[in-house]
């Protein structure tokens, strides 16, 4: 109130209320319904429980009763693949994007990209497997090495499987009757860290070997408390948020537009023979802890004993080790990261000569990738991680290369 006028309100009391109350209402019905979405999204869409409430987890089980129908799938033509998707700015992708010809996707009773099997036919190879055994060119690896050996080959990969997870379900399953006479096991070059191998129970899934036993080794659900934890959560919480992916992706495009940053996962580059590439920085995060003194005569150890244990069921392993393509690329990369990725061939090259000391056979793609990519034919798709049809190839001749005198 005025003193000199009691009788005229001031400014802001003369503010209209239910003005004032309707646009306090609208901003809190926003952020309600923004805070509600988040969760929404947290749940729905992260799936945020799964890490500290995980399902209970069933190996699978064999037979009619796991069984569902073949499916065929047709992948148009597309220009850009996965590394051109983390561009924020279309445009800037664009120079990076390749034309990546349509194919066809056949997809067994199992969920393997393979063709219906015919009845009571046996595999002479299971090839077990993460992204790089399934097509991102026309063919997959399994569907190569079968053209080039004559040998009847099952793809046993899913993507995002990792170096064991296939492992595990290929020796729960009692479907492959008789069993192959060789398995393929592809190791990637970022996952080759001991801890992940010495923690595996190698000896308990060769133990496995009725339907009884893999139920047994249904795992219980409960709740995980560390991940629940402040420091987990700190971690967590915005990685399951869309406001915080929808911010962070704004503030990814102001950077690349503004000051010419890449984003936290991709990296563009000229690589000088073979002109824009581009690159996933995990692997450039992941590959430089690997060094040789601390991971490679573990990771021998415990695939000896995997390949010791195939041999008592009469099978042979053939190990494929994988690099990534930022070292086979590594000129285009900046001098920090090649000084980081000094000892990648170290490591595949000491784990190879370990295995091949032990009796495991084993192909370290590295070598040759390197030297036909300096030779004029690139492997790997510009926008993308994974090899084309010239890296699919090649990697399936290699392997036949030490699979067929084996196989005499």
């Amino acid at each position: 109130m005025r003193m000199d006028y009691p009788e005229v309100l001031n400014d802001f009391a003369a503010a209209p209320q239910p003005r004032q109350r309707r646009w306090v209402m609208f901003a809190l019905c926003v952020w309600v319904l923004l805070f509600a979405g988040d969760w929404v999204a947290r749940w729905k869409v992260f799936r945020w429980q799964d890490q500290w409430w995980p399902a209970p987890v069933t190996l699978p089980q064999s037979g009619p009763a796991a069984a569902s129908k073949p499916t065929v799938h047709h992948v148009p033509d597309q220009v850009g693949a996965g590394l051109t998707k983390m561009v924020p700015l279309s445009w800037v992708a664009a120079p990076y994007a390749e034309f990546h010809p349509g194919y066809v996707v056949q997809r067994d009773a199992y969920g393997y990209c393979n063709a219906p099997a015919v009845d009571g036919r046996g595999y002479a190879v299971v090839v077990l497997g993460d992204s790089f055994m399934l097509a991102l060119g026309t063919q997959t690896v399994a569907q190569v090495l079968a053209e080039v050996s004559g040998l009847s080959v099952y793809n046993h990969a899913q993507q995002g499987a990792g170096p064991f997870m296939e492992m595990r379900r290929f020796l729960a399953s009692d479907r492959f009757d008789p069993p192959p006479r060789f398995v393929v096991w592809n190791l990637s070059a970022r996952e080759l860290g001991a801890p992940l191998f010495q923690r595996q129970p190698i000896d308990y899934w060769f133990s496995q070997r009725s339907q009884e036993s893999r139920a047994q080794n249904s795992a219980v659900s409960g709740i995980s408390w560390e991940y629940l934890k402040p420091s987990a959560l700190h971690g967590s919480w915005p990685n399951t948020s869309l406001i915080s992916f929808w911010s962070r992706h704004l503030w990814a495009q102001a950077r690349l537009l503004v000051f010419r940053a890449w984003p936290h996962d991709v990296l563009g580059a000229e690589d000088p023979q073979y002109g824009p590439m581009l690159f996933y920085r995990e692997n450039l995060r992941m590959l430089p802890l690997l060094v040789p003194e601390h991971n490679a005569m573990p990771i021998v150890k415990v695939v000896t004993r995997v390949a010791q244990r195939f041999r008592e069921r009469g099978i042979t392993l053939v190990v494929l080790l994988v690099p990534e393509k930022e070292q086979i690329h590594v000129a285009a990369l900046p001098a920090a990261d090649q000084k980081a990725l000094a000892h990648g061939p170290e490591l595949l090259a000491a784990i190879h000569g370990g295995l091949i000391s032990n009796g495991v056979a084993s192909v370290n793609l590295l070598p040759k990738f390197r030297t036909v990519t300096a030779q004029g034919t690139r492997l790997y798709w510009r926008d993308d991680t994974h090899w084309n049809d010239a890296g699919i190839r090649l990697a399936a001749e290699e392997l036949w290369r030490v699979m067929e005198p084996l196989e005499q």
